[in-house]
């Protein structure tokens, strides 16, 4: 749990890649190739947070992060999954926004304030059309826990599309959670993006 509410926090408990573009995917990534992106992204995760920043230094930083290393427009297509069909253009666009910055504010509000973080990669598997590599993170007085960053190619670089946590993929889970939202809504994608701002305001608040 605390693993899951470092990485993604909640927000990644939606439905998430369902919907890629097909042309944005590729090949699955080679294991050495996923493994020596992953085992970068960790050192530079391990950087940030070990270091000796300020809080909010450290929170545009850890957002500079998500940003060079998470397909976050992918991912939030396949979080809308179906929707994305119901969609306005403009409530697409939305989506896309408040997606990533909630993806931002979760990760950084949940890991800015750590220290001690140890990232270690284990080794790498072909997963569907995602190569997982499997990590074990760790930090002081928290046991250590298994997680399996599922790396695709787009758009020609590596990508980090999922995130498997106690064998729980977060995108699909995530997917599964705001279709919820939606269909108790009416079928209406408005009251998703009502809802991701008013976690947004939530979040910032607390920042």
């Amino acid at each position: 749990m605390y693993v899951r509410r470092l990485l993604l926090g909640a927000v990644l408990c939606a439905p998430v890649l369902a919907a890629m573009p097909v042309a944005a995917q590729a090949d699955v990534v080679p294991a050495d190739a996923a493994k020596a992106f992953i085992t970068q992204s960790g050192q530079q995760l391990v950087t940030i947070v070990n270091g000796t920043a300020s809080a909010s230094q450290k929170a545009d930083q850890l957002r500079q992060l998500v940003d060079q290393i998470v397909a976050v427009d992918q991912v939030g297509d396949y979080v809308l999954g179906r929707y994305i069909n119901v969609a306005t253009a403009d409530q697409h666009t939305q989506f896309l926004t408040l997606f990533h910055q909630l993806l931002s504010y979760n990760i950084t509000f949940q890991i800015k304030a750590y220290q001690g973080l140890t990232f270690v990669v284990n080794g790498a598997v072909p997963m569907g059309s995602d190569m997982v590599v499997h990590t074990t993170i760790a930090s002081p007085g928290k046991a250590p826990a298994d997680v399996g960053w599922a790396v695709d190619e787009v758009n020609g670089q590596p990508k980090i599309v999922d995130v498997i946590v106690a064998g729980t993929s977060l995108r699909i889970t995530t997917r599964n959670e705001y279709a919820s939202v939606v269909t108790d809504n009416g079928g209406q994608v408005a009251a998703l993006l009502s809802a991701m701002q008013k976690q947004i305001t939530k979040i910032s608040a607390a920042q």
